[in-house]
């Protein structure tokens, strides 16, 4: 029988025979762990790359400095190739492939080798493990319509910066003109569309824009109405978010609306016209064309009444016009959410001037307006940024926007470029997918 020392002493020795195995194994296994990790660093490295250089083709597709798709497909590869250089975290040279469809889509390609160190000093490895990635983009169309208030409280310095900013933005596009369509809508007391919604539209829109004039009053929801029946690409929400045409509604103003587009009567005669308030403090006294910023019919055009010639039933000696939209089951005086339901029954034929009680609804009855055709466009799936200047609601322009995230503003009218571009910048980016 052994001596107990000896038997201890053996023990040691098999504890120590155990601990370098098991050390040397940890190790092993650790330097796995670090080439491994070393592999996932590369393989993150080159598909960023790879990434990147698609998204740069695809912003591309249309670039006339890229006539053909093989200019197109060699561009993404310097692209991939100053993004991932040779020797980038211990690799070989790369290889990258590019490849441009008839649909314009841009697909990039990438292998390259690791060269290992720690695995090969353990022999757990080989000495060279092929790592490879592939990225896709596509751009996305676009539909985007400026409409843009020239109203007169825009004249002097602020109808300039407005003009910057806007000849900013449409500049932004410049070679995306095959691929996106743009519309210009200015309005002030009526409403232009001096541009419509077309490609290769950056000459005219910057040639309008230039030619701004600012005079009149503020017609926000006949703007944003000629916003909605712009020709839009039909069926953008039945398509997978990501291949829609995205469309875009930006709206400036530099003040609250003040005008509306609807039926009137006129000396017996039926018009379509713009009502509005007037400078002096009184409501709906004046009625402008809806195409001219400010251009306003006779004095036939004052008060409210039946619009009667003869006969009428506020006095003949009145001259009187009948506003149709005082009876409007929505919108009218006496309509369910109007501030003044209830005040006043209909030919509204001898409402003093200045009321207060017709001021409070005509400004709900403006708002109110624009805000459901701000509805309509949402619902059609087209976003709708606002851009106000000044002491405006800003409550009402959040309201109109998709989101608080669309709605800036701007207090001094030389912020109006850097806010342009800011959302430039954020559409450009979204528009490759």
């Amino acid at each position: 029988m052994k001596p107990i020392r000896q038997i201890l002493a053996d023990q040691k020795g098999a504890y120590f025979l155990m601990s370098a195995i098991v050390l040397g194994t940890m190790v092993g296994f650790a330097a796995l762990g670090v080439e491994i990790g070393r592999w996932y660093g590369i393989q993150a490295e080159i598909s960023k790359s790879i990434d990147g250089a698609a998204f740069a083709g695809a912003k591309n597709v249309s670039n006339p400095k890229f006539p053909n798709d093989a200019a197109l497909e060699a561009f993404v590869v310097e692209v991939a190739q100053a993004n991932f250089p040779g020797g980038l975290l211990d690799t070989d040279t790369p290889v990258f492939v590019g490849n441009v469809d008839a649909q314009g889509k841009v697909t990039v390609n990438g292998n390259v080798h690791s060269i290992n160190h720690m695995t090969t000093v353990f022999d757990t490895g080989q000495q060279m493990t092929n790592l490879g990635a592939v990225g896709a983009a596509k751009l996305r169309k676009a539909e985007i319509a400026l409409v843009l208030d020239v109203s007169g409280s825009m004249a002097g310095g602020p109808i300039g910066d407005l003009q910057t900013g806007a000849d900013t933005f449409v500049n932004n596009f410049q070679s995306f003109q095959k691929d996106h369509k743009f519309a210009l809508i200015s309005f002030a007391t009526g409403v232009q569309t001096p541009v419509a919604l077309d490609h290769d539209f950056v000459f005219d829109m910057t040639n309008e824009i230039a030619n701004l004039n600012a005079v009149g009053g503020t017609n926000t929801e006949d703007a944003l109405g000629t916003a909605v029946n712009l020709p839009w690409e039909p069926g953008q929400l039945a398509l997978p978010a990501n291949e829609r045409t995205r469309q875009v509604v930006i709206l400036f103003s530099d003040g609250n609306p003040s005008g509306f587009k609807g039926q009137f009567k006129m000396g017996g005669s039926d018009v379509t016209a713009v009502g509005l308030n007037s400078t002096d403090g009184n409501v709906y006294n004046l009625i402008g064309d809806t195409y001219d910023q400010a251009t306003y019919f006779g004095s036939n055009a004052k008060f409210s009444g039946d619009g009667k010639t003869s006969g009428s039933a506020c006095g003949g000696a009145q001259q009187t016009t009948k506003w149709y939209i005082m009876d409007d089951p929505v919108y009218g005086v006496n309509a369910p959410d109007s501030p003044i339901a209830g005040t006043y029954s209909a030919p509204y034929c001898f409402v003093s001037q200045p009321d207060a009680n017709f001021k409070d609804y005509q400004a709900w009855l403006v708002k109110e307006m624009a805000i459901d055709h701000a509805a309509q466009l949402k619902a059609m799936g087209i976003d709708v940024y606002t851009i106000g200047l000044g002491a405006i609601d800003q409550a009402f322009l959040s309201t109109l926007a998709t989101d608080a995230g669309h709605a800036y503003f701007a207090n001094d009218p030389a912020d109006l470029e850097g806010i342009f571009q800011a959302i430039a910048n954020e559409l450009k980016l979204i528009l490759v997918s």
